[in-house]
């Protein structure tokens, strides 16, 4: 597999199976944010290049979870900020936190019955909301599809 080896301006150099070094424009390039280190694949047209982030099974096309014999646990980035943390708040089941998981149902379920309840469980949402986005979207998640826990639902990375 192609790997991009270094990106020089309006050029990009990637390194192929057969320890070649191709130098390509980076308007080749049919993927957004290349990064150093990003597996592609590289297809010629004549002198033109075309070349696509490959599908690496880990970062892209597996299941939403994703268990590894290490107790790490990786979930699909956009389910886990959007659907898991915003919408129903229950990114620490995701992340392996059970127990943290059902103290926040809890809170929330309280707060529906007191405003202290409330203010505690939807603090608790709004921080582990900017907590996600912040790792899924920002350099330490960026070029993935994945965000990755350890056996203790703490970031890895």
């Amino acid at each position: 597999m192609a790997e991009i080896l270094k990106i020089d301006g309006a050029k990009v150099k990637i390194g192929e199976d057969s320890s070649k070094v191709a130098t390509v424009p980076i308007a080749s390039l049919q993927f957004a944010n290349p990064q150093v280190g990003d597996k592609v694949e590289v297809f010629r047209d004549g002198d033109d290049f075309i070349v696509k982030k490959a599908d690496n099974a880990k970062d892209c096309h597996q299941d939403d979870k994703i268990n590894t014999e290490d107790g790490e646990r990786a979930v699909n980035k956009h389910v886990f900020v959007w659907v898991g943390n915003f919408l129903f708040g229950v990114d620490r089941f995701l992340r392996g936190q059970v127990g943290l998981g059902i103290l926040k149902i809890c809170l929330n379920t309280i707060g529906w019955l007191t405003v202290i309840g409330g203010m505690a469980g939807g603090v608790w949402i709004l921080i582990d909301w900017i907590i996600s986005i912040v790792k899924a979207y920002g350099s330490a998640y960026g070029n993935t599809e994945n965000i990755t826990f350890d056996a203790n639902g703490n970031y890895l990375k």
